[in-house]
């Protein structure tokens, strides 16, 4: 057997091939959903991040990589036996964990395993819940417009979803409901978590300031609407005036994201040492280690001594090689 049929490279790409048919069909079914549409940008900035982060020749195979794999090869057959392209791409996000953690960031002492929250992101939500969350979203920015309305003296109806003044039905619809600039928001939040490295409470809060701001520009833009007609009787409740006020409220979403995550990076900093009489050191103060551990991602002062291990047993590579064979058939059989 030669060398590059031992290389952990092979297999994994074995692996990932095993895949291949099944993540080609929920992506194809995936473009079809227009809040989804961002995620070639999601993969496209994971391939890019990933491969210009890693050390080049550096594969730290760990335990829990191997137990995200195993998960990832139970996703597979359950995905190819029930014909659920879905369960298919949720094993290759584990993949995708198990490889990025045995990979290593070159200019910080850690794995690459954050930046898996790029394809996670491009995951649908199970059961069609994504249309639970479009139809809520509708409800509570209804229900918040309508109290802003009334607040600043603009009278209305409100029944379900619709806005009624005189003469005039608004009814707030998928887009008023600014789905879209959800989703899109919440890729740009991964997206700076992931550019700049920040630890996971940092990225949490970023992500739920996305939130916040989507909602609060999704009732921005339905109360825009409402009061141009009440006060002016100008109907912008479509064309390109609709249009534009939604790439505009999307916009000052997207700063008030970065303002966020800029804002956090303030105020999160870590602590830096300071000697002390006596031992000195880093982190002797409890709460300074606890702060640390949650906020701090060192820089790597050395390039890691291990070498990646380039040679590996036969069988794993034959075992790879019959799964990625067995799993491909099967998938296109049911295709």
């Amino acid at each position: 057997m030669n060398d590059r049929l031992k290389h952990p490279g092979v297999w994994l790409s074995l692996i990932g091939i095993a895949h291949l048919p099944f993540v080609v069909l929920y992506f194809t079914r995936l473009w079809n959903i227009e809040h989804y549409q961002f995620f070639p940008f999601a993969l496209g900035a994971f391939v890019w991040l990933v491969n210009t982060r890693r050390i080049k020749g550096l594969l730290l195979w760990k335990p829990a990589s191997s137990v995200y794999l195993a998960v990832d090869l139970c996703f597979l057959a359950g995905g190819v036996y029930l014909y659920s392209p879905w369960l298919v791409c949720v094993g290759g996000l584990f993949l995708c964990l198990s490889i990025c953690l045995a990979l290593q960031d070159y200019e910080f002492d850690s794995s690459l395993a954050y930046l898996a929250l790029l394809p996670v992101i491009t995951l649908r939500l199970p059961l069609q819940m994504d249309t639970q969350v479009i139809q809520w979203l509708q409800s509570v920015t209804t229900r918040v417009a309508s109290v802003v309305l009334n607040h600043f003296g603009y009278l209305h109806l409100r029944a379900g979803n619709v806005l009624e003044f005189p003469g005039k039905r608004f009814m707030v619809e998928e887009a008023c409901s600014g789905v879209q600039s959800l989703f899109t928001l919440l890729f740009l939040a991964a997206l700076i978590a992931c550019g700049y490295r920040r630890k996971w409470l940092h990225t949490i809060l970023v992500l739920a300031s996305a939130i916040c701001f989507a909602g609060l520009m999704n009732v921005l833009r339905v109360s825009t609407v409402s009061m141009a007609w009440f006060s002016y009787g100008i109907d912008i409740s479509t064309g390109w005036q609709h249009d534009m006020i939604g790439y505009v409220a999307l916009v000052i979403a997207a700063m008030l994201v970065f303002s966020t995550d800029g804002f956090l990076n303030l105020v999160c900093s870590p602590v830096p040492d300071e000697p002390s009489i006596g031992r000195s050191g880093m982190f002797w103060n409890p709460l300074t280690t606890v702060w640390n551990w949650v906020f701090l991602v060192r820089n790597r002062m050395e390039e890691p001594s291990v070498e990646t291990s380039s040679r590996h047993h036969p069988i794993v590579s034959m075992i790879a090689g019959a799964i990625c064979v067995v799993s491909v058939a099967a998938q296109l059989l049911k295709v």
